[in-house]
């Protein structure tokens, strides 16, 4: 099988759509010999922040020398880039070597009764059998969708359970509520675990507590950090740290090791108020990290912060014509990055592109954007769950009595950019949608 083969077998999985549950991925891992129980894990889920407090985790323990794997999802510009060792993408040639191994034992359980795996299911058997052979210290696991029945749930105790903001998304699988929500995702705290819980809504915050306390996972909640950004600029952020590590059971830790405001502000190369959240949660995983013996430098942790890249996620990809993209694809993330427009490109002219799924709070999403908007361009992402761009302008025009343009590429909506200083152009909605401008857009200018 060579990677070509291996990527379009994973894609061809789709036909089988995306079923949540336990009971096929335990099967397939089974007679793969149970890779995830070879692995010392870190679970991160949430509905926003999980990708970028991931990456900030992964990263700080790779600085730290442990060699460190990390499956996020989805992919922004190909595949690879879900599953990194260390930082680096999964190579073909592995990616190639571990796809036919999990293909044959998917056979297997489907000739056994089991029902065909799903593209999820298959995509992170190959990420905990790369990992495993490997011989990673620490599995980053990012859940896919919920937390209870997702895939990434057949993993025994991880040493951290990560819980990022809740919010209400994908209400339709998950629940209509924060507190059923909060439930889904909290289940993948286990007895054995400890837990880090990100700043939160009351009704999230309370059933993460109820849960932690039910298996007795000690729980570090990053909002007893105070981190305020004290400068802001293209560069990220700089960042202060207003308080000391709390310990379990939020007592101010009294320790020969230094607190984390001892270093100063710190540079967090990430822009905007809510990665303050997501640094935040980072802290509190060091610390839990450190409690239970790992060691972790000052040094280790900073420079995470200074370097770590995430792209697709308020990424100015261009200064002139000034060129931003956001992944923010649900009413928490679009409010993020209305705030964040404002907070550093006061007083610009926003020149809007926006595509969304359907299955989304499109018209909450629309009653944030069409303020910010100058300029209204309707896209459509690549997914067969896309509104279509044409009832999105549609929805614009009757709804808000805007004019909105629909264009039917990303290369034509590239040619509408608006070089005028003062104008930021700015594609924000659906990862499927911002990883293709982010292709087109670096591929348009390594040719001009």
């Amino acid at each position: 099988m060579t990677e070509r083969e291996a990527i379009a077998y994973i894609e061809s999985r789709s036909l089988f759509g995306s079923v949540l549950g336990l009971r096929t991925i335990g099967a397939l891992l089974a007679e793969l010999g149970h890779p995830e129980r070879r692995l010392r894990a870190i679970h991160v889920a949430g509905t926003n922040g999980k990708g970028s407090t991931a990456h900030l985790i992964a990263e700080t323990l790779t600085a730290a020398g442990y060699t460190t794997g990390l499956y996020t999802s989805p992919a922004l510009e190909y595949f690879n880039e879900r599953i990194r060792l260390d930082g680096a993408p999964i190579p073909g040639p592995a990616l190639a070597a571990v796809t036919e191994r999990v293909r044959r034992a998917a056979g297997a359980i489907v000739a056994a009764g089991e029902a065909e795996p799903t593209v999820f299911e298959i995509e992170t058997a190959i990420a905990l059998c790369y990992f495993k052979a490997a011989g990673t210290d620490f599995a980053v696991l990012e859940v896919g969708l919920g937390g209870r029945l997702d895939a990434t749930n057949s993993i025994p105790a991880p040493v951290l359970a990560v819980i990022t903001r809740i919010g209400l998304d994908h209400t339709q699988y998950l629940g209509t509520t924060l507190t059923a929500i909060a439930g889904e995702k909290a289940a993948i705290i286990k007895r054995g675990s400890a837990v880090v819980m990100a700043p939160q809504p009351a009704e999230a915050a309370a059933v993460i507590r109820e849960r932690a306390g039910a298996v007795d996972a000690p729980l570090y909640d990053a909002a007893q950090f105070s981190l305020t950004a004290v400068r802001r600029g293209a560069f990220g952020q700089m960042v202060r740290c207003d308080a000391p590590p709390f310990d379990a059971f939020g007592q101010m830790v009294r320790c020969d090791a230094p607190p984390f405001d001892a270093f100063g502000p710190f540079r967090l190369n990430l822009k905007g108020d809510h990665q303050l959240e997501n640094a935040a949660a980072l802290l509190a995983a060091v610390q839990a990290l450190r409690d239970r013996g790992f060691a972790i430098a000052d040094e280790a942790l900073l420079k995470a912060c200074a370097q770590i890249t995430f792209h697709g996620r308020f990424e100015v990809l261009s200064p002139k014509p000034l060129t931003l993209i956001d992944g923010a694809h649900n009413l928490d993330g679009i409010t993020a990055f209305v705030q964040n427009v404002r907070t550093y490109f006061p007083g610009n002219a926003v020149n809007l592109y926006f595509g969304m799924l359907a299955d989304k709070d499109v018209d909450r999403c629309l009653a944030k954007l069409v303020p910010l908007a100058d300029r209204i361009t309707a896209l459509t992402p690549d997914s067969d769950r896309a509104l279509p761009a044409r009832a999105m302008a549609a929805r614009i025009r009757a709804q808000y009595g805007r004019p909105a343009a629909a264009l039917p590429t990303i290369d034509a909506a590239l040619a509408t950019l608006d070089a005028t200083p003062g104008v930021l152009n700015a594609f924000v909605g659906s990862l499927y949608l911002i990883g293709k401008v982010r292709t087109a857009f670096c591929h348009s200018r390594r040719f001009h």
